[in-house]
């Protein structure tokens, strides 16, 4: 079971695989570190998480998405096809 916990500028990202299942929230935080958004997600895959929810909530920041995505495959994640 793969799991991630990290921030990286004001987003921050949870998540586990649970079995089948991507699950887990990402935050926008503002400069202080106060929450300013939640959103939870469960997805069946990596690309998954990566297209649907961080680009989107990342306004597009592809630079962002990838860091985030490398983090996620460190921690184990992987995209099974």
């Amino acid at each position: 079971m793969s799991t991630i916990d990290t921030n990286m500028g004001r987003y921050c990202l949870k998540a586990n695989h649970a079995g089948n299942h991507i699950k887990g929230t990402i935050t926008i935080n503002d400069e202080g570190g106060d929450q300013l958004s939640l959103q939870e997600f469960d997805e069946h895959y990596l690309d998954d998480v990566v297209n649907n929810v961080i680009y989107p909530v990342t306004g597009g920041n592809r630079e962002i998405t990838r860091a985030l995505r490398e983090q996620m495959i460190k921690a184990g994640f992987n995209q099974p096809h």
